[in-house]
């Protein structure tokens, strides 16, 4: 983060109460604050505890690249996955999403900052993984 003395006198002008729009972007870029967004955040709101998501009139297509395309469309730059977007039945990673993905991310100038380990959805993790009694 960019903390100059002019930086912060623009917090008393230039960004002084509630900001919105462009004016968000400009203090991410004046201030050097780099913004990523889960892809779960532009598709039907699902999250651990909601997983089948939160709307009930199907509002959005929830495939990853529209995902991609709402977080690009929101000029956010950073885009978070969960690992369980890439794997089918079983955990396997299915290679060729990953593709897609790439390619996507790329097309839409986003960067991957973070891959989340879902953990947190199923059964197959109840016992944690360092704490699981089972050795293998």
């Amino acid at each position: 983060m960019k903390v100059t003395k002019g930086n912060l006198e623009k917090l008393d002008k230039k960004y002084r109460g509630y900001i919105k729009g462009a004016a968000v972007t400009e203090f991410f870029k004046d201030f050097g604050i780099r913004f990523a967004a889960g892809h779960w955040c532009a598709g039907d709101f699902c999250d651990r505890f909601a997983t089948t998501g939160y709307s009930l009139n199907n509002c959005c297509d929830s495939g990853i690249v529209s995902q991609m395309e709402r977080v690009a469309a929101a000029g956010i730059e950073g885009i978070e996955f969960h690992d369980a977007v890439f794997h089918g039945d079983g955990f396997k990673t299915d290679p060729d999403l990953i593709k897609i993905v790439k390619v996507n991310l790329k097309r839409l100038k986003l960067v991957p900052t973070n891959m989340n380990i879902n953990q947190f959805t199923h059964p197959y993790w109840k016992l944690g993984g360092i704490t699981n009694p089972d050795k293998k």
